[in-house]
């Protein structure tokens, strides 16, 4: 697929459940996410998988619904994958050591909702609504969900973000961003934090967890707002992968 704000094409991995017919009448709810060539194959990742075909059957087996997977390949570049996925905002730091060049998290999460969404939309088995979509992904692609959560509750209905890196804004400047996309229960949808603490992971633990509280400072209930944090678990797909039932079962339950 070719991008419009990329030079190169990228893969876009759809997976589609174990119940899927072509042609049926059974409709599907959609989450689109960062990082696809992590989603559900390890022989297509250098870190390892996110399991998610596991935790959509075992969802499946708890009589819960299950959803199509449409994940976005990364760039081979992380410099590039972190100007794709960070939102287009004065940034204080980077994983690399400098603020992005040119972030345009913006049009990654423009894109997913003004093309690929359609597109999805017209190929697949979808159930279109709001309520029904849903956008995620870890690290950077973390804190593009929680971009795409703010900018875009006309389409996504749910955000999955994981390990953000809130440490990137002064907390003022995340205060004046809350404020600016008028980010309260009444006019939002439903987010799900998760955040380590082992290792690299520890630099994304405070902001997450100040996120978290602000945020049920700002009215968010249980409805609205689930977070979880373990400190013993490392930045890695692997304990993404744990914590992604409980987010797809906040979701589709």
């Amino acid at each position: 697929f070719e991008l419009p704000f990329a030079s190169d094409k990228r893969h876009i991995r759809v997976w589609l459940p174990e119940d899927y017919v072509f042609g049926g009448e059974k409709r599907f709810p959609v989450i689109y996410m960062s990082d696809g060539q992590n989603l559900v194959d390890r022989c297509l990742s250098a870190y390892g998988d996110w399991h998610l075909d596991r935790v959509m059957h075992r969802l499946k087996e708890e009589g819960f619904p299950n959803a199509i997977l449409v994940g976005i390949d990364c760039p081979k570049d992380p410099g590039q994958r972190e100007n794709e996925l960070n939102p287009p905002h004065k940034v204080r730091f980077s994983l690399f050591g400098r603020g992005p060049n040119k972030p345009i998290g913006d049009k990654m999460v423009n894109f997913m909702a003004d093309e690929l969404k359609p597109l999805i939309d017209e190929l697949f088995l979808t159930l279109a609504g709001v309520g029904d979509t849903a956008i995620g992904g870890s690290s950077m692609g973390g804190i593009m969900a929680f971009y795409g959560f703010m900018s875009r509750p006309d389409v996504f209905g749910f955000s999955l973000s994981f390990s953000p890196p809130f440490f990137f804004y002064s907390r003022r400047r995340l205060l004046r961003l809350l404020d600016e996309y008028d980010v309260r229960p009444e006019s939002k949808n439903k987010v799900f934090l998760y955040v380590g603490g082992e290792g690299f992971e520890k630099k994304f633990t405070d902001g997450v967890i100040w996120m978290a509280e602000t945020l049920k400072n700002r009215g968010f209930g249980e409805d609205k707002l689930l977070s979880s944090v373990d400190k013993i678990k490392p930045h890695h797909e692997e304990a993404w992968s744990i914590y992604s039932y409980d987010a797809f079962k906040f979701w589709l339950g």
